[in-house]
């Protein structure tokens, strides 16, 4: 698996002129980065962005700041995709809009637990207590299919109005 950091422009085109694209399985070094603006996560279509001095950038295909990148630098983007295998699981947002109560964020909190989801972030707003609020998770998952499972999990769940991938990351 080519270092990313070490592939220079030149050295890609030479190599993407055999239809090469960098496969990626979240065992890379630091030189290969998942952009935090959306989150790709297996299954997603995700392009490869050379940044200048922080190696390779994995964006989700249809991120609004890869498409401004393409858009003013497309000869720094490179093919990319996801190993059959990924060596590890993912982070992505989510929002859950809940009917404010007792017990509703454990409700929530185990809905991902038995989904087997780890909770990375959580920001639930500085908003005062309304009837609803919208629950702001980072999680980790193996791949959308793993996703798919935790949102139909919590759309299940007591209090829960709405489960959905965010592509906005908390602050």
């Amino acid at each position: 698996k080519p270092d990313a950091v070490l592939m220079s422009r030149e050295r890609f085109n030479a190599e993407a002129s055999g239809h090469n694209t960098v496969i990626v399985d979240g065992s890379e070094n630091a030189s290969v980065q998942y952009a935090s603006c959306c989150r790709p996560i297996p299954g997603d279509t995700i392009v490869g962005y050379l940044g200048r001095g922080e190696g390779l950038v994995v964006h989700a295909e249809d991120c609004t700041v890869a498409r401004k990148l393409r858009n003013k630098d497309s000869e720094r983007f490179i093919g990319v995709e996801w190993s059959d295998e990924p060596a590890r699981a993912f982070e992505t947002g989510i929002v859950v809009t809940v009917n404010n109560g007792k017990g509703v964020l454990a409700r929530v909190a185990s809905a991902l637990a038995a989904s087997e989801a780890d909770i990375i972030h959580i920001d639930m707003g500085q908003e005062a207590a309304q009837e609803t609020t919208d629950l702001r998770f980072v999680i980790a998952v193996r791949d959308r299919q793993h996703l798919a499972t935790a949102l139909r999990n919590l759309q299940r769940t007591s209090s829960v109005l709405q489960a959905r991938r965010s592509t906005t990351a908390p602050d």
